[in-house]
């Protein structure tokens, strides 16, 4: 369901009234929460008691938070911008959502979350908390939502002390686990979804990193096994080894089935047309630099292409960064303008 539909849980609790009687018809449930990365489970869980005055606090914040979320449209209604989530590119002005449907391994871990919040461990160690999740029900729909911080422990030989009041014009200091509420949320999820304010907490979460990378490593490892990487001057190991550090090589974790099965099958015709293009450039100095400014992104490639050989060409101290715009489906055509360019942000 669109998270703008009128009858999705986000939308109803954006829109909902601060009172009383409104914040009564919504359940909640607060829990700390650990990533155990070695044990099957993969999360621990513990259920916290909160007093009425400090649920109605959460419930009003969550609130808060997610009507500060909305944007004007186009339309002038106030609504969730949202956009898909990319594994490369942070949109600032978005929230990413995430099918879970698209991906096994986190919908596993999504469940592997859920079932360990049904099922708090009486033995849970608070100090290790990793973040902590926020159930919100309203009728029949369930909102998780993420703080990715752990909790305070004050110690006595800490240089700041946290004291609470109590007892009559008595202050002490605070010995027990501490927990910060509120802020900002990072992610949500509702159903088949994840709605991610911040990436890297998400990725955090679900140790999402070690999927973009073996989603990276898969796909450069099909890349350099096509045919035009057999050449003498092809360096695939080189090349292989400079992607795995080059901060966009997280891009090459986003190509997806049908991009890669399109490199292999019109590589040879992309290499006609870029012959085609180095071969119109203009004798005129003047006209040269005007024509090579039009195709300075394309240009490029010739360091990195044998167009007569049809083979990759890839030098030790060279960066993969033109290549992996190119089999990355990045570089794109100005409809006013003709230039080429690369494509810095998408949606699907």
């Amino acid at each position: 369901m669109d998270i703008n539909h009128n009858d999705n849980i986000i939308y109803r609790l954006s829109n909902l009234a601060l009172t009383d009687e409104a914040l009564n018809e919504v359940d909640l449930s607060f829990h700390l929460v650990r990533v155990q990365k070695e044990a099957d489970s993969f999360y621990q869980s513990s259920g916290i008691q909160l007093a009425p005055d400090v649920i109605k606090w959460v419930k009003k914040s969550i609130i808060k938070t997610l009507q500060g979320l909305k944007e004007v449209d186009d339309t002038e209604s106030k609504v969730f911008l949202v956009g898909n989530y990319n594994h490369e590119i942070k949109i600032n002005d978005r929230i990413a959502r995430f099918e879970l449907s698209e991906n096994q391994g986190l919908l596993d871990k999504v469940r592997k979350l859920t079932t360990a919040l049904r099922t708090p461990d009486p033995e849970y160690p608070e100090k290790h908390t990793s973040f902590q999740m926020v159930k919100l029900t309203l009728g029949e729909q369930d909102a998780y939502f993420c703080y990715y911080r752990g909790v305070k422990k004050n110690s006595m030989r800490s240089s700041k002390k946290l004291m609470v009041f109590k007892n009559a014009n008595q202050f002490v200091f605070a010995e027990d686990t501490i927990v910060d509420i509120g802020g900002n949320i990072d992610f949500f999820i509702v159903g088949d979804f994840i709605f991610i304010i911040n990436v890297r907490n998400f990725e955090f979460a679900f140790d999402y990193r070690d999927h973009i990378n073996e989603q990276r490593d898969r796909n450069l490892t099909e890349i350099i096994s096509m045919p035009f990487f057999d050449g003498e001057d092809s360096n695939k190991g080189k090349f292989e080894e400079s992607c795995k550090k080059y901060i966009h090589s997280r891009g090459l974790a986003q190509i997806k089935r049908d991009t890669l099965t399109a490199i292999q099958t019109n590589f040879e015709a992309r290499c006609t047309e870029l012959s085609q293009i180095k071969a119109n450039l203009p004798a005129n100095q003047a006209e040269q630099e005007r024509y090579k400014k039009k195709y300075s992104t394309i240009w490029e490639l010739f360091e990195y292409i044998d167009l007569d050989n049809r083979k990759i060409i890839f030098k030790e101290d060279a960066s993969p960064r033109a290549l992996l715009h190119f089999f990355a489906d990045k570089i794109v055509k100005s409809f006013v303008t003709e230039d080429f360019k690369v494509a810095v942000a998408y949606e699907e």
